[in-house]
């Protein structure tokens, strides 16, 4: 199975809104990886961009060091359920980060809890 139909299989089951359950697990996900995100300045954190079918290569000056943080409303609002979104992060050094830190990795090998975080939040 795929996720999408797995997802429907537990939503149907449930009874819960499959839109938001989509778009819900996606932000779990991508909420994940910003909070593994190490701070320094911040502007590591305050560089993950969303995009829907696509990259979004920009990069900005902003500074997230909020403890704890979540995806920026600004890029919240961008995520769309049922289409590949895409969460990057263009500076140069994200992707050694990454390797060292795993801050996406960790976050897809938490999927099952993650969705079942968001299956829980929408009984």
């Amino acid at each position: 199975m795929s996720f999408g139909s797995d997802l429907r299989a537990i939503t149907d089951a449930r009874k819960l809104d499959l839109n938001k359950a989509s778009r819900g697990v996606t932000l779990r996900v991508f909420d994940a990886v910003l909070r593994d995100t190490r701070v320094d300045k911040g502007r590591l954190r305050g560089n993950w961009n969303v995009a829907v079918d696509a990259v979004d290569y920009s990069t900005s000056e902003e500074l997230d060091n909020r403890p704890g943080a979540a995806l920026a409303s600004g890029e919240r609002a961008k995520v769309e359920a049922f289409k590949l979104n895409v969460l990057s992060n263009s500076l140069p050094y994200a992707a050694i980060w990454e390797t060292r830190d795993g801050m996406v990795a960790k976050a897809v090998a938490d999927i099952t809890r993650l969705l079942r975080a968001e299956v829980e939040a929408l009984k």
